[in-house]
């Protein structure tokens, strides 16, 4: 046994003078004694006793020891106690901590440490490989060179494995490394023990095989397990946020907008990790509460004001300094996205003829700085143009001037219009002859699409 003599509760654990303390330990826990130490593992699941190992150096010792049979039991009875998926012991030549490591501790390949991918568990090789490391490592049973047959054909010696092609056909893969050794150790063999040499190797290798096979089923219907209590633990906050009610009674927190907040995709995309710590995701709970705030009740109850603002701009009734209806050319339509304060406009309207007052004042200082380039009021054609735009729709706003009587119609582009002046039929110009000036807006209609654009288009844009 490796552990190294612990001190009793009942003898004096001071120090010598010139014996130097661990640092970083309290000296109680370092000098508890062996078997309370033992009963404190025993109920630890193998990612705590992980890390009490890098408390310090004497758990360290204690803990990573793989010849002493009481630090194998200690992570064995976490193996068999916590996973209940984990009943089959390590494979014939391998310990304890090397066995759980590799199937229940570490995550990513163990060549290029990636984690994209979930790495598979080659029994057979004793590796945990992406598919593209496995690939580089393995040698189909097709490709087998030469020198590997000859005194003997190797590959009926060494223990293989299966690899599924892009065309989903199976195909037996061998271990490259193992291939040049076992020919060289096969051509140090004399040649009156080379048939016992055969066979001993024949045995391992089955050996291998069935036990790859049994530990590669386990292993899938462990990998169910975990992806299933991942999803229900992920399902379970989702449906303790929607318990969750205001003074009220009413819900704050919906299914929609907490399936669509970031940190709840960033967590559905691991679902498919089959690895399960105590808490997979830290604080879930906390950062789904906090980015929900930020993203939907602060946001609605922006839109909401927002939207009261351009309700009382828009509004026919007259207000204590506003006059009246909003005109097509007043610049506070087109320079609204811009102004500062109907971007950030206050969490409460106390003052409403003072915020829309600063609105146009903002607009108007805008339009007269020429912060940015202005297509023209809502009343001309440039703003028509703009205005169709932005609604990404059809609406006849544009009357020709050369149309006389209760035939006049509208079209619904300026390219339209275009085409009835040259056409024929009716007033036959060529395009080179067509300006503005024989081109108005339909008042009306305008009218009617601002009000769309208002209340779908610049209400989505600046919330």
């Amino acid at each position: 046994m490796e552990i190294v003599p612990l001190i009793s509760s009942h003898e004096n654990t001071s120090a010598a003078p010139s014996q130097k303390p661990f640092s970083g330990a309290c000296p109680s826990l370092i000098h508890v004694p062996v078997d309370i130490f033992i009963e404190l593992c025993s109920h630890l699941p193998h990612y705590d006793l992980l890390t009490l190992m890098y408390v310090c150096r004497q758990f360290h010792y204690w803990l990573s020891s793989t010849t002493s049979y009481i630090t194998r039991d200690i992570w064995r009875t976490s193996r068999l106690k916590f996973d209940e998926h984990m009943k089959l012991d390590p494979p014939e030549g391998m310990d304890e901590i090397s066995f759980i490591k590799l199937s229940m501790i570490e995550k990513k390949c163990q060549v290029c440490k990636s984690d994209q991918d979930i790495p598979k568990i080659y029994w057979a090789f004793r590796v945990r490989l992406c598919i593209k490391c496995f690939r580089k490592r393995v040698t189909l049973a097709d490709s087998i060179p030469m020198w590997a047959r000859d005194p003997i054909d190797i590959t009926l010696v060494l223990p293989h494995e299966y690899f599924v092609t892009s065309r989903n056909i199976k195909k037996i893969v061998y271990w490259t490394f193992e291939l040049a050794s076992t020919i060289q150790e096969c051509l140090l063999v004399p040649n009156e023990e080379l048939g016992d040499w055969i066979f001993y190797k024949q045995k391992i290798a089955k050996n291998k095989i069935e036990d790859a096979l049994k530990r590669t089923k386990n292993d899938k219907s462990r990998l169910d397990w975990l992806l299933k209590k991942k999803k229900d633990y992920l399902d379970q906050i989702v449906k303790k946020l929607e318990s969750i009610r205001d003074d009220s009674g009413k819900r704050i927190y919906f299914n929609k907008h907490i399936l669509a907040q970031h940190t709840y995709k960033k967590a559905q995309s691991t679902l498919n990790t089959p690895f399960m710590d105590t808490d997979p995701w830290p604080n879930l709970l906390e950062k789904l509460k906090k980015e929900y705030y930020e993203n939907i009740i602060i946001k609605q109850h922006r839109r909401s004001i927002v939207y009261r603002i351009i309700q009382l701009l828009t509004s026919y009734r007259k207000l204590s300094v506003t006059k009246g209806e909003i005109f097509l050319n007043d610049p506070v339509l087109d320079c609204l996205e811009w102004c500062p304060t109907f971007i950030k406009p206050p969490e409460r309207l106390n003052d409403v003829d003072d915020v829309i007052r600063r609105i146009r004042i903002e607009a108007r200082e805008h339009l007269k700085k020429k912060l940015r380039r202005r297509n023209g009021p809502f009343s001309t054609i440039e703003g028509c143009i703009k205005l169709l735009t932005q609604c990404e729709t059809c609406a006849p706003l544009f009357k020709c001037k050369l149309c006389w009587g209760s035939g006049r119609k509208s079209y619904n582009s300026y390219d339209e219009v275009s085409r009835h002046l040259t056409c024929q039929g009716t007033h036959n110009l060529y395009y080179s002859d067509i300006d503005d000036s024989m081109i108005e807006v339909d008042r009306e209609n305008v009218k009617k699409l601002i009000s769309f654009w208002l209340s779908k288009v610049l209400l989505k844009k600046v919330t």
